[in-house]
Order: C-alpha cells, then sequence, then structure tokens
C-alpha cells in the first residue's frame, strides 16, 4: 500500500525537524570552542563572523519559518545581522539560536500536507510553505557550515572534533 500524504509529510517534517536539530548541535559545538573575540571575528572586512552567521541564521529561519509560514509580521532587519557593531555573547547567541530553532520546529509540526501546498508571501517572493521549508532548511544547513570552517580556521590544530567514521561516539555523522 502506497503512503499517505499525512505519512509523507510527517517523514518530510521530520527530516527538516532533523536537520535543525543536527545544524543546532554542530553550532553550540563551535561555540563551546571559541571565546568571544573569535566569534565575532572576521577573517577579512566585509566577510562574516559566526556571530553575524547566527544572527542571519535566526532572522532568515524566524522570516521563512516561523512569520512567512503563520502570516505573521515580519519585523527582520536583515542588514543589522551583517552589522559589526552588534555583539552578542556566546550565551544570548545560543538563546536566541534554541528560540528560533524551537518556534520553526513547533510550527513545522503543526503542518498538514494539504498547508505545504499553500502559498505564502515571503521576503518578496511567492511561495509554497513546502517551498518556503525548502529554502529555509538548507540554507540553514550551509550556514552551519561555514560556522564550522570559521571556528576550524581559527583553532587550527586544536579543534576538537565532535565525530570521526573511526571513533566510538556517533551522534551526528556527517
Amino acid at each position: 500500500m502506497a503512503p499517505s500524504a499525512d505519512e509523507i509529510t510527517h517523514e518530510f517534517i521530520q527530516e527538516l525537524v532533523h536537520l535543525l536539530e543536527q545544524s543546532r548541535h554542530k553550532i553550540k559545538h563551535c561555540l563551546n570552542q571559541l571565546d568571544l573575540d573569535q566569534i565575532w571575528w572576521r577573517p577579512e572586512t566585509g566577510l562574516n563572523s559566526v556571530g553575524n552567521l547566527m544572527l542571519h541564521l535566526c532572522g532568515n529561519l524566524n522570516q521563512w519559518a516561523v512569520c512567512g509560514i503563520n502570516g505573521l509580521e515580519d519585523k527582520r532587519q536583515r542588514e543589522q545581522e551583517f552589522s559589526s557593531e552588534r555583539r552578542l555573547t556566546r550565551d544570548e547567541l545560543e538563546i536566541m539560536l534554541n528560540h528560533t530553532i524551537e518556534q520553526a520546529c513547533q510550527v513545522m509540526q503543526s503542518l498538514s500536507a494539504s498547508t505545504l501546498l499553500e502559498k505564502r508571501e515571503i521576503q518578496g517572493f511567492s511561495v509554497s510553505v513546502l517551498g518556503a521549508l525548502s529554502h529555509t532548511v538548507p540554507h540553514f544547513v550551509g550556514h552551519t557550515h561555514q560556522i564550522i570552517y570559521l571556528t576550524r580556521l581559527q583553532t587550527g590544530d586544536q579543534y576538537q572534533f565532535d565525530w570521526s567514521p573511526d571513533s566510538e561516539k556517533r551522534r551526528v555523522p556527517i
């Protein structure tokens, strides 16, 4: 028997939630290896820091997966995500990240198969809810890997891997 639309929707949403949870874990692992100056370090003028990327991830995920899908007013100020003037602490960044991911996961887990096909206007684009999720979660994962790279760039040989193929610890496979 073929799976129902609700079963496919549930599986799709669970995979998106899993990807966000993996990214949260990877970002937290990086944050725990960096001090405040390293969190806000930019490799060159005009490039982003770990802190800026975290602000950007929260802004984008909130805009697309929380406000956009729910039709709520979006108060995102995208330019400030990349400003060098906003220096939140590690704890403030982690709280913001946790809150945003939790809100997005709640919204996603409330969706039905028919809702995935509904249209929304987000960031000036007319997209389906499915399209919005297919945009924002991979975007989140991509920037997570930039955060890992910036952490490794700064910590060099001192970088602490969370998992490797030959380790006993297999929490977050690559």
